[in-house]
């Protein structure tokens, strides 16, 4: 029988509660990662890139938000795994991305816009409830993203 842990960190907790009826070598497995990079984790002594954060967010299906910073509660389970996503506002959200990046002359790789594209239709969806509405929450996210790109923030 294995081990167990003992999280020294609030993140290490929350990874092993929303891991709950996963193995550590299950999830290991679909991360493609050793088992003591997972164990180091969830003991709270490493902490995962920022590629692996938005694997174990997908995987584990809870919101990034929630996983790194503790903001909102774990039955705030990610609206990412939807059925039937807004493909109209991806593609908007897609669109007005590449428009203020060429604006404010900065490069997003593909990942960073991936992941900021995730986080603005997450929010988008949390907080707004019809086509309408997301639509104007989006001009006020996109100032917030202009923002960000000037002061060479990290948009996650």
């Amino acid at each position: 029988m294995a081990r167990r842990l003992k999280p020294r960190t609030p993140f290490a907790e929350r990874l092993i509660a929303a891991r709950a009826g996963m193995t550590r070598a299950e999830l290991a497995t679909h991360l493609n990662c050793p088992l003591t990079t997972v164990a180091g984790w969830e003991r709270g002594v490493s902490f995962p890139s920022s590629d692996n954060l938005v694997r174990l967010s997908d995987l584990l299906q809870v919101s990034l938000d929630w996983l790194i910073a503790g903001r909102g509660s774990a039955g705030d389970r990610v609206l990412a795994v939807q059925a039937d996503p807004d493909e109209e506002l991806l593609e908007t959200i897609f669109e007005n991305l590449q428009m203020l990046a060429a604006e404010e002359d900065v490069c997003l790789e593909d990942g960073r816009c991936i992941r900021l594209m995730a986080r603005l239709y997450g929010d988008l969806m949390r907080a707004f409830t019809g086509k309408a509405e997301r639509r104007i929450g989006l001009r006020a996210l996109s100032a917030q993203v202009r923002r960000e790109l000037t002061d060479g923030k990290n948009l996650l």
